[in-house]
């Protein structure tokens, strides 16, 4: 992977660590409108846009009640959960670490970019990042990461074959298969797609190793 010029990485469970913001405001949406039901575990379920992981923490609610615990979701979740988001230890000073070798860094998430942004600004991230692309990023918004992917290699004139994705999610693995890109799977996130990645970063710190 040492002839890398780019690298694009997934933000919850790679980047940061969200599951108490996305704990906090679920917690909250919950109690405005489902009061009778009991909190999920969410950490398996973190990865996919927040449509999709609700359905599949509540199966048997109708889309209309879904929808109303998803807005109160994203608004309490913009306000207030995303600012509980920390950086995985080592995710600074590897970063910088990679920037200064002239590495091209990118985003690449299923967060609305406001959210996205938000975090990476109060981390004090965004300025190791040549952009930041979420599905309502452009209109109409993409509606898989796989279409995201080739949209940064596309818009970035990304070579394939020097471009590596880092991701904890099978969506993060096939992204990278579906555009030839390198993968490494971010085994300490939330994600299962260290399970059959060939390269497996335990903590942040070693996707500098797979670099440099």
């Amino acid at each position: 992977m040492r002839n890398t010029s780019a690298v694009i990485f997934d933000l919850d469970g790679t980047l940061v660590d969200s599951l108490a913001g996305i704990e906090s405001s679920a917690r909250s949406a919950i109690a405005r409108t489902l009061p009778e039901e009991l909190m999920p575990d969410l950490r398996a379920l973190i990865g996919p846009p927040i449509a999709e992981m609700f359905a599949k923490a509540w199966p048997s609610h109708e889309p209309e009640r879904l929808g109303r615990l998803i807005e109160e979701f994203r608004a309490h979740y913009l306000a207030v959960g995303c600012l509980l988001s920390t950086p995985f230890p080592g995710v600074p000073e590897t970063l910088a670490r990679l920037h200064s070798t002239g590495l091209r860094l990118f985003v690449l998430t299923n967060k609305p970019a406001a959210s996205a942004g938000k975090i990476l600004e109060h981390l004090g991230l965004s300025a190791w990042f040549a952009s930041s692309l979420s599905p309502d990023s452009i209109t109409p918004p993409f509606g898989s990461k796989s279409e995201g992917a080739r949209l940064l290699m596309k818009r970035f004139d990304l070579a394939p074959e020097k471009t590596t994705l880092v991701g904890d999610g099978v969506d993060d693995a096939s992204s990278a298969a579906s555009c030839g890109f390198r993968f490494i799977a971010a085994a300490y996130g939330y994600g299962p797609a260290a399970a059959t990645a060939a390269t497996r970063a335990e903590k942040f710190s070693d996707i500098e190793r797979y670099l440099l």
